[in-house]
């Protein structure tokens, strides 16, 4: 061995150890040294770029582990890591190919496999997602030294995205038996409460209430507060103490709404812009947009039935879901040379409207190809594109249009009652029941907005309607979607397929009328909701 590969090799093993020591500087001085004397030092590169991505600096981090992909392009675990970063950068398309290489590769080491799977998960890929953690479940139970070298947050990490991706995939009983190990590991995992509390109805004699009422002098921030909150309220409104669940509800956002910096205001103007930029005039005037027939956007509030009508819509022979695609509104930020990654914005809007929209609508679709292209149709139910509904009609006239609609009182409750991503700024309005219903008056002026500039573009399908007669709303909703009518649309909880969203448990309970009115079992608390609501024109 030459002293250079002597200094080398020991250079590498001290950035190892730095690594395992959560020492990043000294692993980055570690690698810099390597590469001085050998810029082919795959590992090296590798290190930097996995430090880089722990500093939030995904863009260097993909370009760094480019470097060591290329040099090493059989490796699995930088495939893995380079997918992450790309997830975390909003770049899907690349992401789900590196991610299909990396497991093209066999990989065997649990932890890359676990990283994987998270990568397939939020790709939408949820069949290949569950694959990677059953294969690294079984190592784990395969090794001779069991799972000593691994931390305990990692195996309850590991356990908790394992449940995730079960109950997508509709195995819920495994999935509350993931849940309870990840508990098991670390008792004060409260996202894993949460989650588990959703996957069934619980019961007077068997629920967690206990266990979680002894935690509430355990949190420690405003999201494990948010966690706790959202568990127990849940858990006493399957036992139907109303009055208790909303108490724990108000409970549960304090701390993030206080912590949080929503604008009921700014929301108002959002819409209010859009209203004015999208005017008749734009759509009077002539454009040729991108003639692709293929898509079907469902958009609507969350919680309205947006998931319903795609597992519907998805169990016709013609139609696949692509679950809640980003694309149409990161395309509208590429093409726009948008400085920031929020396209719901009124500068953004604006320079929309001077694209092409020949460009845009081609533009998406090209994007959507890791995941479309198969069927003649596919779902894309991002359900915030109801802002984009104009643009949309102008870059795709021929796509389909859907919106959800549900009873104002029982939209603003069920998006209270929700447990939204915390880092999704766009749902913080779910914080306060009021600011709920706010919300609901700017999406229902923006609605009727696109009624009138547009009129026939969007199907609009009432929630209550379709629950009460699900065979005559599903014909004419198939209709619009100029699709024959197919018997097994009415059986699609039947079907094995992954369900990525908060409805993931109650749409394989088939169509049922239960959270009709659902508002009315909160009483009192109720109130002041629907006064406002009445004062907007939304009751008489």
């Amino acid at each position: 061995m030459t002293t250079d590969e002597e200094a080398i090799a020991k250079g590498h093993a001290a950035a190892q150890e730095a690594m395992r020591g959560g020492q990043l500087r000294e692993a980055h001085k570690h690698c810099l040294g390597i590469l001085k004397r050998d810029q082919t030092f795959a590992d090296a590169w590798f290190l930097c770029g996995v430090i880089a991505s722990h500093n939030g600096q995904h863009a260097k981090a993909i370009e760094i582990i480019e470097n060591a992909v290329k040099l090493a392009p059989d490796n699995a675990e930088y495939r893995t890591e380079l997918g992450k970063n790309l997830i975390a950068s909003n770049q899907t398309e690349w992401a789900l190919r590196e991610a299909q290489t990396a497991l093209s590769l066999d990989p065997l080491q649990p932890a890359v496999l676990n990283t994987l799977g998270t990568v397939f998960s939020h790709a939408g890929e949820h069949k290949s997602a569950l694959l990677c953690f059953t294969r690294a479940a079984q190592l784990l139970e395969e090794r001779a030294g069991g799972t000593k070298e691994l931390s305990i947050q990692w195996q309850a990490d590991f356990y908790f995205n394992s449940a995730a991706s079960m109950q997508f995939a509709g195995h819920f009983a495994e999935a509350e038996q993931a849940y309870e190990r990840a508990i098991t590991l670390q008792p004060l995992m409260f996202k894993a409460h949460s989650a588990l509390s959703t996957l069934r109805r619980q019961t007077s004699t068997d629920n967690h209430l206990k266990r979680l009422h002894e935690l509430r002098n355990k949190v420690s921030g405003p999201r494990d507060q948010l966690h706790l909150g959202h568990a127990i309220a849940k858990e006493q409104e399957d036992l139907g103490h109303y009055e208790d669940a909303f108490k724990h509800l108000t409970w549960a956002k304090q701390a993030q709404s206080a912590a949080g910096s929503y604008s009921a205001q700014s929301d108002k103007e959002l819409f209010a812009g859009v209203r004015q930029l999208f005017s008749q005039e734009v759509f009077d005037a002539l454009r040729a947009g991108c003639d692709n027939p293929e898509p079907i956007f469902i958009v609507g509030m969350p919680r309205t039935g947006t998931t319903l009508v795609e597992q519907i819509l998805s169990s016709h022979s013609q139609v696949y879901a692509a679950g809640e695609l980003q694309n149409f509104p990161l395309q509208v930020n590429r093409l726009t040379g948008s400085s920031t990654d929020n396209a719901f914005n009124i500068e953004t809007l604006e320079k929309s409207l001077q694209l092409e929209s020949s460009v845009l609508g081609s533009a998406y679709i090209d994007s959507t190809r890791s995941r479309t292209g198969h069927s003649q149709h596919f779902i894309d139910k991002l359900p915030l594109n109801f802002v984009f509904l104009g643009l949309i009609k102008l870059a795709l006239p021929n796509a389909k249009l859907v919106c959800l609609r549900r009873d104002p009182m029982d939209t603003c409750l069920s998006n209270y009652r929700q447990l939204f991503a915390v880092n999704f700024k766009h749902y913080k309005y779910n914080l306060d029941l009021l600011d709920c219903g706010r919300y609901y008056i700017q999406f229902d002026q923006l609605m009727q907005h696109w009624r009138k500039v547009m009129p026939g573009a969007v199907h609009e399908v009432e929630y209550e309607a379709l629950v009460g007669d699900p065979e005559q709303v599903s014909r004419d909703l198939l209709a619009y979607c100029n699709l024959p009518w197919e018997e097994g649309c009415l059986s699609f909880h039947q079907r094995k397929t992954s369900v990525a969203t908060p409805s993931a448990v109650q749409v394989r309970q088939g169509i049922y009328t239960s959270s009709v009115n659902r508002w009315q079992s909160y009483g009192d608390a109720m109130q002041p909701l629907y006064e406002l609501l009445k004062s907007a024109g939304l009751y008489v």
